[in-house]
């Protein structure tokens, strides 16, 4: 029998504590403050500021309200710009705390259906991307600008175990119709956020 009910029969008071994943039962009837997380070190990766205990949740996954700071600065510095009749793909990933992996991919969608898509995954040398660093891609396989329909983009900060809480999804089109840029967290409880009224698309999109 679960130990709640064990101890509400008793006269206990049962409070669940779902950040850190503890009960805490009282018998006389009153619940003590329950703990937070408290402590840590506080270290600064690009100029976000990161506490290795009240930032991270129990699986060791940044917490949302964090993770959000770390992919708006991600995509502040992600750019599609054209040089000398050439495009190309530039990005300069934020320093992030040691453990975390960042999660970048890219697709560009054509009005004839096709599709390409640019991650550090990809077997294909011509969509490979790196994973960290800076990089400046020539996105090679665009020979028509005017086929181009729309991006769709989506970054996240990774627990190389426990994935993370969410996404940054951006969405363009060439035609300007459609323009979002809104964090998509992976549980259905928690609300999503839309950036797309402040969000520098223009500063994103210069092909």
């Amino acid at each position: 029998m679960p130990v709640r009910f064990v101890s509400e029969a008793l006269g206990a008071t049962v409070k669940w504590n779902a950040n850190i994943r503890t009960v805490y039962i009282d018998m006389n009837g009153s619940v003590a403050p329950s703990p937070e997380p408290t402590g840590g070190t506080v270290k600064y990766y690009d100029g976000i500021a990161f506490n290795d205990v009240t930032d991270v949740d129990p699986y060791g996954r940044i917490k949302i309200e964090k993770s959000k700071e770390f992919l708006l600065k991600l995509a502040d510095q992600l750019r599609f710009v054209k040089e000398g009749g050439k495009y190309y793909i530039e990005c300069t990933y934020p320093e992030i705390p040691e453990g975390y992996e960042w999660s970048l991919g890219i697709t560009i969608y054509n009005k004839d259906g096709t599709n390409d898509g640019y991650s550090p995954t990809e077997r294909n040398p011509e969509w490979l991307i790196p994973a960290k660093g800076s990089f400046k891609k020539e996105a090679t396989v665009i020979t028509n600008i005017n086929n181009l329909d729309f991006f769709n983009i989506e970054i996240s900060l990774k627990h190389p175990k426990n994935g993370s809480l969410g996404v940054l999804n951006i969405v363009y089109s060439m035609d300007k119709s459609d323009m979002r840029a809104k964090f998509v967290p992976k549980s259905a409880t928690t609300p999503s956020e839309n950036y797309s009224a402040t969000f520098d698309f223009d500063k994103m999109f210069q092909w």
